[in-house]
């Protein structure tokens, strides 16, 4: 007899990654979409809904699914199921997802960010396994971040613990997609890398770089503007990981999402900084790693809190 099966979904501001996910965390069936530029909240739950049924539907790997679960980019209330602030996703406010999608679906569903689910993800099977606690870094079109102790997150009053995206690292910095200045997700997202490159290089130059990866190739490559650019970000992220070490003193601190694929060009400064800042007895428990799970990090945790659910 098969496992008991989620259909997962990480829903971020740029993709939507799906996923048939067993009680054992193996990917039975994945696939991978755009995200729809939607300008309804209706729109919205249609499209999500239509997405996920077509997905179950083309597939038979899955006989016996447990629920739906989707790690949403956005801030909310997982147990009522709503998410009540999406900056990323169409800047959507009051969203009563999860009944929206069961109607839908005529399948349970559960709801949680999706940085925790990236956390979760990785605490279950990817570079966290073993770990009492971590926090994750998620870097994307925005910053997320997730603190799970002895594998269960910690969602705070109004379920935006671990919103480290939106912890302020330069007073008077770039402006933020949440509408203040100088958050960690202004300085260190992949809308940030390609904003200043964009705002430093000026004219025919910025036209090279219009994804973070290739900002940070030119990075690579020599380019002094991009370098500057990549090495402001990790100053201000090895400023987030200090203070997320200080104030939470997780066992492991994780760094993932696109933006991390930059490696250590990237990773290394940020780490010299956040040594440097780190009170100076407790410089060797500061442990810094990149996930592992890639892009399967997000629907593992999905599935995570659907099989527990």
């Amino acid at each position: 007899m098969r496992s008991e099966c989620v259909a997962a979904m990480d829903l971020g501001g740029t993709n939507v990654r799906l996923g048939i996910v067993d009680s054992r965390g193996r990917v039975l069936r994945r696939r991978r979409v755009r995200m729809a530029r939607l300008a309804a909240k209706e729109e919205l739950y249609a499209w999500l809904g239509g997405l996920l049924a077509d997905f179950i539907a083309a597939g038979r790997e899955a006989p016996r699914l447990r629920c739906a679960a989707v790690g949403f980019a956005g801030y909310g209330k997982p147990q009522a199921g709503t998410v009540y602030y999406a900056p990323n996703v169409g800047g959507f406010t009051d969203l009563d997802l999860g009944r929206q999608l069961e109607r839908r679906l005529g399948l349970r569903v559960v709801i949680e960010n999706d940085a925790n689910c990236a956390a979760l993800g990785e605490y279950w099977r990817g570079a966290g396994r073993g770990s009492s606690s971590l926090f994750i870094f998620t870097l994307g079109t925005g910053v997320g971040g997730g603190f799970v102790v002895d594998g269960k997150v910690w969602h705070g009053e109004d379920g935006i613990a671990g919103e480290v995206g939106h912890t302020i690292v330069m007073a008077g910095g770039p402006r933020c997609s949440c509408g203040r200045s100088g958050c960690l997700e202004a300085l260190v997202s992949a809308t940030a890398l390609i904003r200043d490159y964009a705002e430093a290089a000026g004219g025919r130059k910025a036209a090279r770089a219009t994804t973070a990866k290739a900002v940070v190739a030119l990075a690579k490559a020599g380019d002094r503007t991009a370098r500057a650019v990549v090495e402001r970000s990790a100053r201000a992220l090895g400023i987030g990981i200090a203070n997320v070490f200080h104030l939470l003193n997780p066992e492991v601190i994780l760094v993932g999402g696109g933006v991390s694929r930059a490696g250590s060009i990237l990773l290394g400064p940020a780490v010299v900084e956040a040594r440097s800042l780190v009170i100076p007895q407790l410089r060797k428990r500061l442990v810094v790693k990149r996930t592992v799970l890639g892009d399967d990090a997000g629907i593992l945790g999905a599935a995570y809190v659907g099989l527990g659910a």
